[in-house]
This record gives C-alpha cells, sequence and structure tokens, in this order.
C-alpha cells in the first residue's frame, strides 16, 4: 500500500506531461476541459470565510466571500450561504439545514435552526434561538427576534418584522400566538441535537480511503458472520475485526 501511494504523485505528474505535450502538438486545434472540484469555502474578491475549526460544514456545502461561522454550528448538504455582496455570520451553535439559503449580509444568532431548504432574502436578521422551519422563505430586510419561530413553508414578507416568542405562520407570515414554554424548549433542544449529529457527521466525512475501507469490510464481515459462532471457535481472539489489508 505505501509504495503504491509513494507511485501516486509520479504517475499523476507523468500524466500532466503528456497532457501538456499533447495540447502543444495540437497548438490552437487542441481542446483544454477545465474541472472544477467542489470547494466548501470559495473566495470572492478577495474576502474569504472565516469558520471555526469545531464547525462541521458538509462537503457538498457551498460558503462564498465573506462568510464567518461561529464554534459548534453546522452547514450542511447542498446549503449556500452567500457573503459576496455582503458579509453573512452565523453564531456559536448554529445550523444551516441542507439546501438552506443564506444571502448577502444576512445575521444569524446563536441556537438558531434554518431548516431545510429555507430562503433567507439579503439583510435578515435571526436573534438567538430563534427557529426559521424548512422551505420557508424570508424576505430581504426581515428581522426575526430572539426566540421566535416560523412555521415551515411560510412566507415572510421584505422588510416586515417577526416578535420574539412568536409562532408565525401562512402567506404571508402572520402572528398566530405566543410560543409556550414547552415549544420554547424544544427548538433549543433541537439545536442541541443538530449539535450532537453535526460531530457524527464531521468524524464520518474526515475518514480517509482506508478508513472508509475497514467500514465496508466490517459491515460485509457482520453480515456473512455469526459472532456466537465465531466465538465459540475462538475466532474472536485471533482476529475480532476483519482486516481490508
Amino acid at each position: 500500500v505505501k509504495m503504491l501511494r509513494g507511485l501516486g504523485a509520479p504517475v499523476r505528474a507523468l500524466g500532466s506531461a503528456f497532457e501538456k505535450f499533447g495540447a502543444a502538438i495540437q497548438a490552437d486545434k487542441a481542446y483544454e476541459e477545465i474541472l472544477s472540484r467542489n470547494r466548501e469555502v470559495l473566495a470572492v474578491g478577495g474576502a474569504r470565510g472565516a469558520i471555526d475549526g469545531s464547525c462541521f460544514v458538509a462537503p457538498s456545502a457551498s460558503l462564498v466571500g465573506d462568510v464567518s461561522v461561529g464554534p459548534k454550528s453546522s452547514v450542511w448538504y447542498g446549503a449556500m450561504l452567500l457573503g459576496e455582496g455582503g458579509k453573512v455570520t452565523v453564531g456559536e451553535g448554529s445550523h444551516i439545514k441542507d439546501r438552506a439559503v443564506v444571502s448577502a449580509g444576512s445575521q444569524i444568532g446563536t441556537h438558531v435552526v434554518v431548516g431545510a431548504g429555507a430562503v433567507l432574502g439579503a439583510k435578515c436578521k435571526v436573534g438567538d434561538g430563534a427557529s426559521v422551519g424548512y422551505g420557508a422563505t424570508v424576505g430581504d430586510d426581515v428581522t426575526i427576534a430572539a426566540g421566535a419561530a416560523v412555521a415551515p413553508g411560510s412566507v415572510v414578507e421584505a422588510g416586515s418584522s417577526v416578535s420574539a416568542g412568536q409562532l408565525y405562520a401562512g402567506a404571508p407570515a402572520k402572528a398566530v400566538r405566543a410560543l409556550t414554554g414547552e415549544e420554547k424548549d424544544r427548538l433549543l433542544g433541537a439545536a442541541q441535537a443538530m449539535m450532537s449529529l453535526a460531530k457524527i457527521h464531521k468524524a464520518e466525512n474526515a475518514k480517509g480511503f482506508l478508513e472508509v475501507e475497514q467500514d465496508k469490510s466490517d459491515l460485509k464481515w457482520g453480515e456473512e458472520r455469526s459472532v456466537d459462532y465465531d466465538g465459540s471457535l475462538g475466532l474472536l481472539e485471533k482476529n475480532p475485526r476483519a482486516q481490508v489489508w
């Protein structure tokens, strides 16, 4: 395995040399295909995101331009934070779930959950402990006060405000009622649960090739073998874990 790893770089360099040689021979007839690899953090106009090391940023998420994400927060699969036209900030312990979009100049407080598929327009402000339900649309310059909740699928009109501790729903969204103490606790619990789940995903996404192959081998071993039977034969003491290499 180590020998194969050592050969990787020279082989890639050789391939690149052949590619350049072929392009030189073809001159203006050459076709060059540009491969743009996905990058979670993309600098735009010299502005680059500041992401705390404890955060989980999914491989398919996009943090574009001037974006700041605080400790223990997470940005999930397919989510986009667009800071190319104004800084986007996400406070500690907040979570931007799958496919959600946070537009330029928006400020997300602490322990906030922005649900899957929600869209926040430019210059939105979301207070601490607030929640934006999945699929909700929040217009530009909206202020959502601390501890408030926007129901899933709701449409909050541009320039409006959502009062603290209130549940807003509908299209356009209107105040429905005050949140109960139990509901407020549930919102905080949801943010904490997301924090725990983010740790698991962060660890899984950090695994290297050999670790992933070992996990696959373990799964196959578990499907094909009987722990009780192998244990009775003493096989588990000799080889407690199937080895891929």
